[in-house]
Protein backbone atom coordinates (compact mmCIF):
# COMPACT_ATOMS: atom_id res chain seq x y z
CA UNK A 1 0.00 0.00 0.00
CA UNK A 2 1.12 3.44 -0.63
CA UNK A 3 3.13 5.23 2.19
CA UNK A 4 3.30 1.75 3.59
CA UNK A 5 6.88 0.60 4.98
CA UNK A 6 8.31 -2.14 3.01
CA UNK A 7 10.18 -4.75 5.73
CA UNK A 8 13.71 -5.60 5.42
CA UNK A 9 14.23 -9.07 6.35
CA UNK A 10 17.63 -9.97 7.66
CA UNK A 11 19.87 -12.67 9.11
CA UNK A 12 23.26 -12.61 10.55
CA UNK A 13 23.40 -16.30 9.13
CA UNK A 14 25.61 -16.00 6.07
CA UNK A 15 24.19 -19.31 4.69
CA UNK A 16 20.56 -18.58 5.48
CA UNK A 17 17.75 -17.80 3.00
CA UNK A 18 15.54 -16.59 5.38
CA UNK A 19 14.30 -13.36 3.26
CA UNK A 20 13.48 -16.01 0.13
CA UNK A 21 12.38 -18.59 1.99
CA UNK A 22 10.53 -17.14 5.33
CA UNK A 23 12.31 -19.57 7.25
CA UNK A 24 15.25 -20.00 9.31
CA UNK A 25 17.80 -22.17 8.46
CA UNK A 26 18.30 -23.48 11.68
CA UNK A 27 14.69 -24.60 11.70
CA UNK A 28 14.78 -21.67 14.85
CA UNK A 29 11.21 -19.90 15.19
CA UNK A 30 12.07 -16.51 13.98
CA UNK A 31 11.45 -14.91 17.24
CA UNK A 32 13.86 -16.89 19.26
CA UNK A 33 16.62 -17.46 16.55
CA UNK A 34 19.76 -15.30 17.64
CA UNK A 35 20.70 -14.44 14.29
CA UNK A 36 17.63 -13.35 12.64
CA UNK A 37 16.97 -9.23 12.41
CA UNK A 38 20.73 -8.42 12.94
CA UNK A 39 22.92 -7.22 10.33
CA UNK A 40 25.01 -9.80 8.60
CA UNK A 41 28.84 -10.34 10.23
CA UNK A 42 31.56 -8.87 7.97
CA UNK A 43 32.92 -12.55 6.63
CA UNK A 44 36.13 -11.29 5.43
CA UNK A 45 36.91 -9.85 8.89
CA UNK A 46 36.28 -13.31 10.78
CA UNK A 47 38.92 -15.07 8.12
CA UNK A 48 41.60 -12.54 9.09
CA UNK A 49 40.56 -12.72 12.76
CA UNK A 50 40.68 -16.66 12.47
CA UNK A 51 44.10 -16.39 10.07
CA UNK A 52 45.80 -14.05 12.75
CA UNK A 53 44.77 -16.55 15.75
CA UNK A 54 46.49 -19.72 13.94
CA UNK A 55 49.30 -17.68 12.92
CA UNK A 56 49.93 -16.82 16.51
CA UNK A 57 49.59 -20.33 17.61
CA UNK A 58 51.25 -22.09 14.69
CA UNK A 59 54.88 -23.56 14.52
CA UNK A 60 56.95 -22.94 11.50
CA UNK A 61 58.55 -26.27 10.66
CA UNK A 62 61.97 -26.82 9.36
CA UNK A 63 62.15 -27.70 5.56
CA UNK A 64 64.01 -30.41 5.96
CA UNK A 65 66.43 -30.10 2.66
CA UNK A 66 70.09 -30.71 2.90
CA UNK A 67 72.07 -28.48 5.59
CA UNK A 68 74.40 -25.92 5.20
CA UNK A 69 78.00 -25.96 6.77
CA UNK A 70 76.96 -23.73 9.31
CA UNK A 71 74.03 -25.64 10.07
CA UNK A 72 75.88 -29.05 9.97
CA UNK A 73 78.76 -27.37 12.43
CA UNK A 74 75.69 -26.80 14.53
CA UNK A 75 74.88 -30.88 14.61
CA UNK A 76 78.58 -31.48 15.74
CA UNK A 77 78.74 -29.07 18.66
CA UNK A 78 75.20 -30.58 20.06
CA UNK A 79 76.55 -34.16 20.16
CA UNK A 80 78.39 -37.12 18.65
CA UNK A 81 79.05 -37.11 15.37
CA UNK A 82 80.42 -38.45 12.41
CA UNK A 83 81.61 -36.02 9.55
CA UNK A 84 81.70 -38.62 6.09
CA UNK A 85 83.10 -36.56 3.14
CA UNK A 86 82.21 -38.37 0.10
CA UNK A 87 84.62 -37.98 -2.99
CA UNK A 88 85.04 -38.49 -6.85
CA UNK A 89 84.19 -37.65 -10.02
CA UNK A 90 80.73 -37.20 -11.40
CA UNK A 91 78.63 -40.07 -12.13
CA UNK A 92 81.24 -42.44 -9.72
CA UNK A 93 77.85 -42.99 -7.14
CA UNK A 94 78.28 -40.59 -4.65
CA UNK A 95 74.67 -39.39 -4.25
CA UNK A 96 73.40 -43.10 -5.48
CA UNK A 97 75.63 -44.22 -2.20
CA UNK A 98 73.56 -41.77 -0.10
CA UNK A 99 70.13 -42.50 -1.62
CA UNK A 100 70.38 -46.12 -0.86
CA UNK A 101 72.32 -46.15 2.57
CA UNK A 102 68.91 -44.22 3.76
CA UNK A 103 66.23 -47.05 1.66
CA UNK A 104 68.25 -49.48 3.36
CA UNK A 105 67.21 -48.08 6.61
CA UNK A 106 63.61 -47.78 5.77
CA UNK A 107 63.55 -51.35 5.64
CA UNK A 108 65.10 -52.19 8.67
CA UNK A 109 68.02 -52.19 10.78
CA UNK A 110 71.96 -52.07 8.89
CA UNK A 111 74.76 -53.16 10.27
CA UNK A 112 73.22 -53.76 13.86
CA UNK A 113 72.44 -50.07 13.68
CA UNK A 114 68.64 -48.45 13.54
CA UNK A 115 67.99 -45.35 11.90
CA UNK A 116 66.46 -42.55 14.61
CA UNK A 117 66.31 -39.45 13.53
CA UNK A 118 66.96 -37.20 10.50
CA UNK A 119 67.31 -33.48 9.52
CA UNK A 120 66.91 -34.27 5.97
CA UNK A 121 64.25 -36.06 5.24
CA UNK A 122 62.87 -33.92 2.22
CA UNK A 123 66.46 -34.12 0.86
CA UNK A 124 66.46 -38.19 0.95
CA UNK A 125 63.14 -38.42 -0.65
CA UNK A 126 63.64 -36.27 -3.61
CA UNK A 127 66.96 -38.03 -4.24
CA UNK A 128 65.77 -41.36 -3.71
CA UNK A 129 62.40 -41.01 -5.62
CA UNK A 130 63.95 -41.80 -9.04
CA UNK A 131 65.78 -45.06 -7.94
CA UNK A 132 62.40 -46.26 -6.47
CA UNK A 133 59.35 -48.60 -8.81
CA UNK A 134 57.27 -45.49 -7.85
CA UNK A 135 59.13 -43.46 -10.18
CA UNK A 136 58.01 -45.69 -13.01
CA UNK A 137 61.71 -45.37 -14.37
CA UNK A 138 62.47 -48.78 -16.27
CA UNK A 139 66.63 -47.70 -15.00
CA UNK A 140 67.02 -46.59 -11.62
CA UNK A 141 68.18 -43.26 -11.89
CA UNK A 142 69.69 -40.52 -9.73
CA UNK A 143 69.82 -36.78 -10.49
CA UNK A 144 73.50 -35.53 -10.37
CA UNK A 145 75.35 -33.20 -7.83
CA UNK A 146 74.72 -29.51 -9.06
CA UNK A 147 77.88 -27.14 -8.82
CA UNK A 148 78.35 -25.05 -5.66
CA UNK A 149 78.64 -25.11 -1.67
CA UNK A 150 79.03 -28.32 -0.46
CA UNK A 151 75.52 -29.87 1.43
CA UNK A 152 75.06 -32.26 3.91
CA UNK A 153 72.69 -35.31 4.22
CA UNK A 154 71.36 -35.74 8.14
CA UNK A 155 71.06 -39.43 9.97
CA UNK A 156 70.86 -39.98 13.30
CA UNK A 157 71.48 -43.44 13.96
CA UNK A 158 71.86 -46.04 17.20
CA UNK A 159 72.60 -49.46 18.01
CA UNK A 160 75.26 -52.35 18.58
CA UNK A 161 78.30 -50.65 17.32
CA UNK A 162 77.34 -46.50 18.74
CA UNK A 163 76.54 -47.76 21.96
CA UNK A 164 74.01 -45.28 21.85
CA UNK A 165 72.49 -42.43 19.46
CA UNK A 166 75.24 -40.78 17.01
CA UNK A 167 74.74 -38.33 14.20
CA UNK A 168 76.44 -38.69 10.33
CA UNK A 169 76.80 -35.84 8.32
CA UNK A 170 77.29 -36.86 5.00
CA UNK A 171 79.11 -34.09 2.74
CA UNK A 172 78.07 -34.20 -1.13
CA UNK A 173 79.85 -32.04 -3.56
CA UNK A 174 79.87 -32.25 -7.27
CA UNK A 175 82.44 -34.02 -8.91
CA UNK A 176 83.96 -31.41 -11.00
CA UNK A 177 84.94 -29.31 -7.40
CA UNK A 178 87.03 -32.22 -6.50
CA UNK A 179 88.72 -32.93 -10.07
CA UNK A 180 89.64 -28.91 -9.45
CA UNK A 181 91.66 -29.77 -6.78
CA UNK A 182 93.82 -31.79 -8.28
CA UNK A 183 94.99 -28.45 -10.66
CA UNK A 184 94.77 -25.90 -7.98
CA UNK A 185 95.13 -27.03 -4.56
CA UNK A 186 93.88 -23.49 -3.58
CA UNK A 187 90.87 -24.66 -3.46
CA UNK A 188 91.46 -27.47 -1.34
CA UNK A 189 90.87 -24.43 1.38
CA UNK A 190 87.23 -24.12 0.48
CA UNK A 191 86.09 -27.71 1.22
CA UNK A 192 85.29 -27.97 4.89
CA UNK A 193 83.73 -31.36 4.77
CA UNK A 194 87.06 -32.60 4.16
CA UNK A 195 89.54 -30.67 6.54
CA UNK A 196 86.59 -31.72 8.89
CA UNK A 197 85.90 -35.06 8.05
CA UNK A 198 86.14 -38.54 10.56
CA UNK A 199 86.75 -40.71 6.88
CA UNK A 200 87.37 -39.57 3.54
CA UNK A 201 85.28 -41.74 1.25
CA UNK A 202 86.77 -41.73 -2.21
CA UNK A 203 84.99 -43.40 -5.32
CA UNK A 204 86.02 -45.65 -7.83
CA UNK A 205 83.94 -46.01 -10.47
CA UNK A 206 83.66 -49.97 -11.16
CA UNK A 207 82.36 -48.94 -14.85
CA UNK A 208 85.33 -46.76 -16.04
CA UNK A 209 87.87 -49.25 -14.80
CA UNK A 210 86.25 -51.56 -17.53
CA UNK A 211 86.70 -49.47 -19.96
CA UNK A 212 90.41 -50.23 -21.85
CA UNK A 213 90.98 -46.52 -22.54
CA UNK A 214 89.85 -45.23 -19.41
CA UNK A 215 90.83 -47.36 -16.42
CA UNK A 216 94.78 -45.68 -16.59
CA UNK A 217 92.99 -42.80 -16.02
CA UNK A 218 90.96 -43.63 -12.97
CA UNK A 219 93.90 -44.57 -11.45
CA UNK A 220 95.78 -41.27 -11.93
CA UNK A 221 92.56 -39.19 -10.75
CA UNK A 222 92.21 -40.91 -7.28
CA UNK A 223 95.93 -40.39 -6.76
CA UNK A 224 95.95 -36.40 -7.89
CA UNK A 225 92.92 -36.22 -5.99
CA UNK A 226 94.77 -37.48 -2.55
CA UNK A 227 97.67 -35.37 -3.24
CA UNK A 228 95.82 -32.69 -4.55
CA UNK A 229 93.80 -32.76 -0.36
CA UNK A 230 97.56 -33.48 0.97
CA UNK A 231 99.28 -30.22 -0.72
CA UNK A 232 96.61 -27.96 -0.26
CA UNK A 233 96.91 -28.85 3.72
CA UNK A 234 93.13 -30.62 3.39
CA UNK A 235 94.26 -33.55 5.51
CA UNK A 236 94.84 -31.64 9.02
CA UNK A 237 94.27 -34.65 10.76
CA UNK A 238 94.11 -38.27 10.68
CA UNK A 239 91.14 -39.47 9.28
CA UNK A 240 90.37 -43.03 7.71
CA UNK A 241 90.34 -43.42 3.63
CA UNK A 242 87.70 -45.85 2.40
CA UNK A 243 88.60 -46.56 -1.26
CA UNK A 244 85.37 -47.78 -2.71
CA UNK A 245 84.68 -49.39 -5.77
CA UNK A 246 81.23 -48.57 -7.34
CA UNK A 247 79.31 -50.65 -9.59
CA UNK A 248 79.77 -53.81 -8.64
CA UNK A 249 76.82 -55.53 -10.59
CA UNK A 250 78.17 -54.06 -13.95
CA UNK A 251 81.82 -55.42 -12.81
CA UNK A 252 80.72 -58.82 -12.21
CA UNK A 253 79.23 -59.10 -15.20
CA UNK A 254 81.57 -57.80 -17.37
CA UNK A 255 84.12 -60.42 -18.87
CA UNK A 256 86.66 -57.46 -17.83
CA UNK A 257 85.43 -57.89 -14.72
CA UNK A 258 88.23 -59.85 -13.20
CA UNK A 259 91.34 -57.43 -14.81
CA UNK A 260 89.20 -54.37 -13.46
CA UNK A 261 89.46 -56.00 -9.98
CA UNK A 262 92.84 -56.60 -10.07
CA UNK A 263 93.31 -52.61 -11.16
CA UNK A 264 91.47 -51.76 -7.92
CA UNK A 265 93.69 -53.93 -5.63
CA UNK A 266 96.99 -52.08 -7.52
CA UNK A 267 95.04 -49.02 -7.11
CA UNK A 268 94.43 -49.76 -3.49
CA UNK A 269 98.22 -50.43 -2.96
CA UNK A 270 99.39 -47.65 -4.68
CA UNK A 271 97.39 -45.26 -2.10
CA UNK A 272 98.66 -47.08 1.14
CA UNK A 273 101.87 -46.80 -0.50
CA UNK A 274 101.77 -42.53 -1.20
CA UNK A 275 99.80 -41.66 1.43
CA UNK A 276 99.15 -44.67 4.01
CA UNK A 277 101.18 -42.07 6.81
CA UNK A 278 98.59 -39.74 6.39
CA UNK A 279 94.91 -41.80 7.33
CA UNK A 280 94.92 -43.85 10.24
CA UNK A 281 93.53 -46.95 8.42
CA UNK A 282 92.65 -47.29 4.65
CA UNK A 283 90.05 -50.05 3.95
CA UNK A 284 88.99 -50.79 0.65
CA UNK A 285 85.78 -51.68 -0.15
CA UNK A 286 83.30 -52.68 -2.67
CA UNK A 287 79.50 -51.99 -3.49
CA UNK A 288 76.57 -51.76 -5.66
CA UNK A 289 74.62 -48.83 -4.21
CA UNK A 290 71.86 -48.39 -7.27
CA UNK A 291 72.56 -51.89 -9.57
CA UNK A 292 71.20 -52.03 -13.14
CA UNK A 293 71.46 -55.41 -13.64
CA UNK A 294 70.59 -58.36 -11.58
CA UNK A 295 74.23 -59.29 -11.06
CA UNK A 296 73.66 -57.48 -7.42
CA UNK A 297 71.48 -56.81 -5.53
CA UNK A 298 71.16 -53.24 -4.26
CA UNK A 299 73.26 -52.15 -1.33
CA UNK A 300 75.59 -54.68 -1.38
CA UNK A 301 78.63 -53.93 0.59
CA UNK A 302 77.21 -50.58 2.21
CA UNK A 303 76.51 -52.21 5.43
CA UNK A 304 80.19 -53.24 6.24
CA UNK A 305 81.33 -49.56 4.54
CA UNK A 306 78.64 -48.22 6.94
CA UNK A 307 80.10 -50.09 9.97
CA UNK A 308 83.61 -48.63 8.97
CA UNK A 309 82.07 -44.84 9.06
CA UNK A 310 81.02 -45.71 12.78
CA UNK A 311 84.28 -47.33 14.41
CA UNK A 312 85.27 -45.25 17.21
CA UNK A 313 88.55 -43.03 16.42
CA UNK A 314 91.56 -44.29 17.69
CA UNK A 315 93.09 -42.65 21.02
CA UNK A 316 95.53 -40.07 20.00
CA UNK A 317 99.27 -41.56 20.38
CA UNK A 318 101.64 -39.12 22.48
CA UNK A 319 105.19 -37.90 20.54
CA UNK A 320 107.86 -40.10 21.80
CA UNK A 321 110.41 -36.69 22.46
CA UNK A 322 113.91 -37.22 21.89
CA UNK A 323 116.71 -35.01 23.91
CA UNK A 324 117.64 -32.47 21.29
CA UNK A 325 121.04 -32.13 19.70
CA UNK A 326 121.83 -28.69 20.56
CA UNK A 327 120.91 -29.28 24.33
CA UNK A 328 123.21 -32.14 24.62
CA UNK A 329 126.34 -30.24 22.63
CA UNK A 330 125.63 -27.27 25.29
CA UNK A 331 126.02 -29.42 28.03
CA UNK A 332 129.02 -30.73 27.12
CA UNK A 333 130.42 -27.22 26.47
CA UNK A 334 129.26 -25.88 29.90
CA UNK A 335 131.36 -29.13 31.29
CA UNK A 336 134.41 -28.21 29.82
CA UNK A 337 133.91 -24.25 31.33
CA UNK A 338 134.16 -26.28 34.31
CA UNK A 339 137.37 -25.86 36.95
CA UNK A 340 139.65 -28.74 36.49
CA UNK A 341 139.49 -29.51 40.46
CA UNK A 342 135.55 -29.75 40.24
CA UNK A 343 136.03 -32.53 37.73
CA UNK A 344 138.72 -34.29 39.39
CA UNK A 345 136.47 -34.18 42.62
Amino acid sequence: MAGEAIETIICANPVCKVAETRRCVEGLQLDVCPHYGREPEDGDQESDSVDAQAGAESLALPPAVTLTPAEASGVLRKGKCRVIAILGPSDAGKTSLIACLYDLFQEGSVAENEFAHSRTLHAFELTCHDARAASRRGVPHINRTPIGEVSFYHLEIGGVSTGRRLALLLGDRAGEEYREAANDVSVVATFPEVSRADTLTVLVDGERLLDAGARHNVRGDVVMLLQGLQDGDGLRAMPRLALVLTKLDVVTESHQGQRALRDFEALLADVRHLFGTRFEEVAPFQVAASPKTNAALRGTGVPDLLAFWLKPAAPPVAPVLTPSTLKRAFARLTRLDEPEEANNG
